[in-house]
């Protein structure tokens, strides 16, 4: 069994917190974990995260069963695109919410195979045997200077657009969807906003994670490092752990 725990703080800078997450599971045991970071003015980024992970939520608990690798990578790219299709439309309604949008990335556990998807910046992270393994790509200007070559991973960390996505829900009509199945035998699945990949070190999450504790003391270990690292972005982590039951 997965045994899944999550959390989102608002941080120590920001007025209001724009993240959103869900933990759903269904009656056959399937997972569905996500965290949302919203982008927009005033409260926008916050209803584009929401409405993500309200819709996806809602889907998943309505689908009975998944008969296989098709169906699955069919029924995430359907209901992905329809979250973007929701904000993009309540994005054009209103004058307050226009340009609003939000990353997408999460896990979807079943009991033959565990899937990831993602869209734009916030992070999944795989423990296998000790190795701390990012299974997920930004979609990113820096991430599209990194792949080319034109800048090295310390740059990266500092540049100036470093927020600035290529790729997120809600903002065009159409939306690219990164769709993977993972390896079985992780001892731990992290997924995360960029309110902890942004500024806490790998090593000092690898730290935390290499502890012997129950998952949601991890999760606020993780949240409190991203606050003492100068709390400046909302931080949301989920925690994944192949062991007991699920929890919210």
């Amino acid at each position: 069994m997965m045994k899944a725990f999550g959390a989102s703080d608002i941080g120590l800078k920001r007025k209001e917190n724009q993240d959103s997450y869900v933990i759903a599971k269904s009656e056959n045991g399937n997972l569905l974990a996500i965290v949302c970071d919203g982008i927009g003015g005033g409260l926008a980024g916050d209803v584009a995260s929401h409405m993500a992970v309200a819709h996806m939520k809602e889907r998943f608990l309505q689908k009975q069963e998944f008969s296989d690798d098709l169906d699955v990578k069919h029924w995430l790219k359907t209901v992905i695109q329809e979250a973007n299709d929701l904000i993009f439309m309540q994005s054009a309604k209103s004058a307050m919410q226009k340009g609003m949008g939000t990353t997408c990335v999460g896990v979807l556990y079943t009991k033959a195979q565990t899937y990831i998807f993602n869209v734009g910046d916030s992070r999944i992270y795989g423990v296998y045997d000790h190795h701390f393994i990012c299974l997920t790509e930004d979609h990113s200007f820096v991430q599209d200077l990194l792949k080319a070559g034109e800048i090295t991973e310390e740059e990266a960390k500092h540049h100036p657009n470093r927020n600035m996505l290529t790729n997120a829900l809600g903002i065009w009509d159409n939306v690219k969807i990164d769709i993977n199945k993972i390896k079985d035998g992780f001892s731990y699945l992290l997924i995360c906003s960029d309110g902890l990949h942004g500024y806490v070190k790998e090593e000092e999450i690898i730290r935390i994670l290499s502890k012997t504790e129950d998952i949601r003391n991890l999760v606020y270990e993780l949240i409190n490092a991203s606050k003492s690292a100068g709390g400046y972005d909302n931080v949301s982590v989920i925690l994944l752990h192949e062991d007991g039951e699920t929890d919210e």
